[in-house]
């Protein structure tokens, strides 16, 4: 099911490219309001980068900083002609972010690294998952203008209809897929490629299938993003205006906010047995898989 992963791992990635030419105000003015129109999360400021010293360099000296991802199934409006339906459960692990700037002679900057305990986010309504915290001394002033988000693995459950010998069940689709080396999840350490898929009916499981290759997703260049699953450890790369300022007074909560109503999305064969907005597999194929991304999203710094 290789477009199933293709756009979940789109879920966090297109949350944050979105703010691409956009500076996250971590200590500037805090007069400036919000320029994107949505409003950012908890009073948040946004603002160009000319608001922001970008000249500052250093290590800020006090306040802390905390990085979170919410989630919301509020009802939004699809424009495509798919059928869809929102995952009864789906999570992401969330391993590692990494921040660069635009002399390519410097290092990288890690702000934060879970290593093989990666933070599983849930995307479901309401989830609110801490990614990480940390004194703002730690938090490196720069411009910074690339981002690298480590992905360890992502699960989700949809439901379905499958048609095997004369007969039609009615159950979900439990799936699941490690994409890092070396990722520790319920107690077990895989390594990347590790899958496990399987049809569950009425809390009977039906077909389990396992194994070491697993598909890696691949997503299209040209929108300023690029996933690299080339070594042993996915992530996605992309550019940013994020400019953090010496000398941080404050607390710092960053929050990345995803809108996942009916995000998973097919497009309904005409088949004898199938049906209208419902998703139809056999034991070896499923409706084409169209999206499993973001609807919509929001980013903000609330200080």
């Amino acid at each position: 099911m290789t477009n199933n992963y293709l756009s979940l791992f789109s879920v966090l990635a297109t949350s944050i490219v979105a703010c691409s030419g956009r500076t996250i105000n971590m200590g500037g003015e805090q007069g400036k309001q919000c320029a994107i129109p949505e409003g950012c999360p908890d009073g948040g400021r946004i603002t160009d980068a000319a608001a922001v010293d970008s000249g500052d360099a250093g290590v800020a000296t006090t306040g802390a900083v905390t990085i979170r991802l919410r989630a919301s199934t509020s009802k939004v409006q699809h424009l495509d002609n798919w059928s869809g339906q929102t995952p009864s459960d789906q999570k992401i692990g969330i391993r590692k972010l990494t921040l660069l700037t635009a002399d390519a002679s410097a290092l990288p900057y890690v702000v934060f690294d879970h290593k093989s305990a990666a933070v599983e986010a849930g995307l479901n309504d309401k989830d609110d998952t801490l990614l990480a915290t940390f004194s703002a001394s730690e938090l490196k002033a720069a411009t910074y203008t690339q981002a690298r988000v480590a992905i360890s693995h992502v699960r989700y459950r949809v439901a379905s209809s499958m048609h095997a010998f004369g007969i039609v069940a009615s159950g979900t689709f439990n799936n699941f897929q490690v994409l890092s080396d070396g990722s520790t999840i319920d107690g077990q350490t895989w390594n990347k490629g590790h899958y496990l898929f399987a049809f569950d009916v009425n809390g009977q499981t039906y077909g389990t299938q396992t194994g070491e290759d697993g598909p890696v997703p691949q997503i299209a260049s040209g929108a300023g993003l690029t996933l690299d699953s080339s070594g042993p450890e996915s992530e996605y790369r992309f550019p940013v205006n994020l400019v953090v300022p010496s000398n941080l007074t404050t607390d710092v909560a960053i929050t990345f906010e995803i809108n996942t109503h009916e995000n998973f999305r097919w497009q309904d064969q005409v088949v004898t047995g199938n049906q209208s907005g419902v998703f139809d597999a056999t034991p070896t194929t499923y409706e084409p898989v169209m999206s499993f991304g973001a609807n919509s999203f929001q980013i903000g710094a609330a200080l």
